[in-house]
């Protein structure tokens, strides 16, 4: 499926991994204590289930206060690990042989994903953790064998703990081992393998005739629950960095921000678009300079993995494509153009595209202007004058112009005949389509963009409302399960649902949301699938982009501009978000260029935070939060043993009453033998002698214990029945036994 992203914003916060992890492990202990006091009461597996009382009280407390959101999270963890431990059978054997599993999933994660790399302490008492119980679990394994067993005994397993605390207390060293060439050796082995393994999956499948799943795919998605991809699916080859580098004003230090490529499925060369943005930058009397901050002319060679498509997979605005099919003149590749061939592993294209800083502000402030001027959300886009500002343009002054900005000749990419073809071209009427939207998407509409009058603020004002609904993979499409974001229909479907209903999805339901969202605004919008990537900072000979980075967004065509791309989806960046920060040598009057529409508050449904959606921030909790959420949960455990320790009495007391004589016998003598231990002024060992516990009875009660002994010891080992006498016998001197204890603890 598409668009499996991962959580790349910087806006995305994660838990602060300490207090994650230390909360964690005292309210384990602590439930772990609890648990224990409980089962002083009540016997068996019940006594892990009676915490979860208190616990269901502690996490709906914090969900009511302005509590961080990493606490829950916390408790809930302790909680299930709790209750793992206790339920789960054969869990001494599953803890043994797990560490080994968790010692490969920590290598894995540290030199296959790069993380736990020592940043955090976390990481360190983690690696020492694992260690500790790899070294007991090896010893448990291999002690008892015959050919490995020693002459003394096991070390005990605090052993293994203390030279764990040891080990966390020695200092890092600030030059620690490099493990590079290791990791690396490692690393190309296990993808030499992986590689093998897809290999041999992709071409059998192609072979029988079956199809092969990729995270890259057309419109035709429903919006349901996808799966993440990892396997690459396109690997990038460029010669520029793979980041931009400016000096930051406040501390004159060079700073680096990573390039993001945005790959189009389908689009080709899309020349109406390339006209439109050309006239565009000469109606508003871009000269080199200026242009240069905010656009330049990129390549890059692209190669698709394993990836069965018939689609051109090359960069937005793509101003020539090159795949070899024509030796010696090259071949372009229309948007729209249909190809049946369908391109496979191998196959290679070159790209050399239009690389737009659509979050530079200058940018941003012409986009803004020319959306402005005349623009009354009903009005049509055709036949406006918009070409230029004379309303022509013609083949030879865009030839001009485009050599002046940027030093190609737009001849070698655009003919003329080519370019009095499209250039009046902006958009088709399926671009305004709003066919199967309810009325409750045109009030939200008319809510969100009320006031808002240029078309570039609408659009952001959209893309900023829409930022603020969940992200989550695991989603459902429109009511209709047919419905898909080929039809306007179906992104209407999909996107009602989305915003009125579940109010958590991926980057379908943002980007139908947003297109049917700024066509009831009056704004032309389109839905553009593909690939996201980010580039490292570290350069390297090729890029791998996965099936993770699939990806839809939304295209707005603003009057005197052209198709501008938008980023609802909250998991990823906006383009504000990974500008080149680049600045013109003298200031121009831009003077709305850093303007940002106000957002309005979001709709109160299930998983969208609204104004007060603080609750899921980190902010620390108050004194006056802490305790409302303390003291109902110390008064809930408080109660909840209470009702144990009665209902213990009271069951006991129940059981006596209508047990039968012989039964009541044994209770007696029981409890008899108790009361001898608590009033012994030695410990003794219960050897089964009852002779043991009247040699330390009291001399006033010996012979009445004696007594009861011997009609016990009778209806055990004899064939007697228990008299009614012997019962009232036994049951006086339990009582006597009782209050004797009663009065030696009140002096």
């Amino acid at each position: 499926m598409i668009c499996t992203e991962a959580y790349q914003a910087a806006g995305g916060a994660a838990f602060p991994r300490g207090p994650f992890a230390l909360t964690a492990v005292l309210v384990y202990f602590f439930y772990s204590l609890l648990e224990h006091a409980f089962s002083l009461i009540v016997r068996g597996k019940a006594a892990s289930f009676f915490p979860l009382l208190p616990a269901a009280l502690l996490l709906l407390l914090l969900q009511k206060t302005d509590a961080p959101l990493f606490l829950s999270a916390a408790v809930a963890s302790a909680v299930a690990a709790r209750l793992f431990f206790n339920l789960v059978p054969h869990i001494e054997k599953m803890l043994l042989y797990g560490v080994f599993l968790a010692d490969a999933a920590a290598v894995y994660l540290c030199f296959g994903r790069h993380v736990l790399q020592g940043a955090y302490a976390s990481d360190k008492l983690l690696f020492v953790s694992l260690v500790t119980l790899t070294l007991a679990s090896l010893q448990e394994l291999l002690f008892e064998k015959p050919l490995l067993r020693c002459s003394g005994e096991a070390f005990p397993f605090f052993y293994f703990v203390l030279l764990g605390i040891l080990v966390a207390m020695l200092p890092m060293s600030h030059n620690p081992i490099n493990w590079t060439p290791v990791a690396e050796a490692g690393g190309r082995v296990f993808h030499r393998a992986q590689d093998m393994v897809d290999s041999a999956a992709y071409y059998l499948s192609s072979i029988w005739g079956g199809s092969y799943t990729t995270g890259y795919h057309s419109l035709e998605v429903s919006g349901g629950k996808i799966e993440r991809s990892g396997r690459t699916e396109i690997i990038v080859k460029t010669s520029q960095k793979p980041y931009y580098e400016y000096t930051d004003e406040e501390t004159s230090e060079v700073m680096r921000v990573r390039r993001t490529l945005y790959l189009a499925g389908g689009a080709g060369v899309d020349k109406a678009k390339l006209i439109r943005f050309l006239r565009f930058l000469h109606a508003n009397d871009v000269d080199r300079e200026y242009a240069a901050l905010f656009s330049q002319l990129s390549e890059v060679k692209v190669e698709y993995a394993y990836l069965n498509t018939a689609d051109e997979i090359a960069p937005v605005n793509a101003l020539f494509i090159y795949d070899g099919s024509k030796a010696g003149s090259g071949s372009v590749h229309d948007a729209g153009s249909q190809n049946d061939a369908v391109h496979k592993k191998g196959y290679r294209l070159t790209a050399r595209y239009l690389d737009i800083d659509y979050g530079s502000p200058y940018l941003a402030g012409l986009i803004r202007e020319a959306g402005d001027e005349g623009r009354d959300g009903a009005l049509s886009y055709e036949n406006t004058g918009d070409a230029g500002q004379d309303g022509s343009f013609t083949y030879d002054m865009a030839c001009d112009y485009f050599l002046e900005l940027y030093g190609v000749e737009l001849g070698s990419v655009l003919t003329r005949d080519a370019y009095e073809e499209v250039a009046e071209q902006t958009y088709s009427a399926a671009d305004l389509s709003t066919d199967g939207v309810s009325a409750a998407l045109q009030e939200l509409a008319y809510q969100i963009t009320s006031g808002v009058q240029g078309e570039y603020d609408k659009c952001r004002v959209i893309e900023g409302y829409l930022r603020q609904y969940s992200y989550q993979t695991d989603a459902v499409g429109g009511h209709d399960p047919l419905s898909t974001m080929s039809t306007p229909a179906g992104m209407a479907d999909i996107a009602d649902r989305f915003l009125f209903e579940t109010g958590e999805g991926y980057c379908v339901h943002y980007t139908s949301s947003m297109v049917m969202l700024l066509r009831l605004s009056g704004i032309p919008a389109r839905a553009v699938s593909g690939y996201h990537y980010v580039y490292p900072f570290e350069k390297a000979d090729a890029y791998e982009v996965s099936g993770d980075c699939a990806h839809i967004w939304p295209e707005a065509y603003i009057r005197g501009v052209g198709w501008v791309p938008f980023e609802p989806t909250s998991a990823y960046r906006t383009a504000e978000e990974y500008t080149w920060h680049r600045k013109p040598a003298a200031a121009r009057n831009d003077s709305r260029s850093a303007y940002v529409p106000p957002v309005p508050a979001t709709a109160q449904i299930p998983g969208v935070p609204g104004d007060e959606g603080a609750s899921g921030s980190l902010s620390g909790m108050t004194l006056e939060q802490a305790l409302k959420v303390a003291l109902p949960t110390v008064l809930s455990i408080l109660a909840t043993l209470a009702v144990l320790i009665l209902g213990t009495l009271a069951a006991a007391r129940l059981r006596y009453l209508r047990a039968a004589p012989e039964k009541k016998l044994a209770m007696d003598v029981d409890m008899i033998k108790k009361g001898i231990r608590r009033q012994s002024a030695e410990d003794f060992a219960d050897r089964g002698l009852l002779s043991d516990y009247i040699a330390r009875a009291p001399e006033a009660l010996r012979p009445d214990i004696q007594r009861v002994f011997d009609a016990y010891y009778r209806m055990v080992y004899g064939s007697g029945s228990v008299s009614a006498e012997e019962n009232e016998l036994a049951a006086g001197v339990r009582e006597k036994m009782h209050a004797a204890a009663k009065k030696r603890l009140h002096h």
